[in-house]
């Protein structure tokens, strides 16, 4: 294993300090019985394995870098709301809609058009986006 030594600036440690114990004070909000904590390096590790993990998703979610036929975007909603035990008809009153109309972007049925989806994602958390969406590959 490498070590990798940065420098900071005194406001941006403080800043990085403060960001660690707030997603420290997140997770244990999330889950009662949990007692360990991040340490700052911890985090800083994670940020960059998780943006690491965007940078590989890329190739995957460009339909247009590999494919000629027309690619088939679909979304990942359904998963992403049952992971935090949101519900469908929660989400539909949020967005002033009917449950079926969500069920149907949530089935994959049919795709929200972009306002419809940011508003669905703003719901659900802010989650990646590379988490939200795929390259359905038996479409093509």
């Amino acid at each position: 294993m490498k070590t990798v030594t940065i420098k900071l600036k005194d406001e941006t440690y403080d800043q990085l300090k403060e960001i660690t114990s707030l997603e420290n004070l997140i997770n244990r909000h999330r889950d009662k019985n949990r007692s360990d904590d991040y340490q700052m390096e911890e985090f800083v590790v994670g940020c960059i394995m998780e943006k690491i993990e965007q940078i590989n998703q890329f190739d995957s979610l460009n339909p247009f870098l590999k494919h000629t036929k027309q690619p088939v975007i679909k979304n990942r909603f359904k998963e992403i709301a049952k992971s935090k035990n949101i519900y469908i008809k929660d989400i539909a009153d949020q967005l002033n809609m009917k449950p079926p109309n969500i069920s149907k972007i949530f089935n994959n049925a049919s795709q929200p058009r972009l306002e419809l989806f940011i508003k669905i994602w703003l719901v659900l958390g802010c989650p990646p986006l590379h988490k939200c969406i795929y390259v359905d590959e038996d479409s093509n």
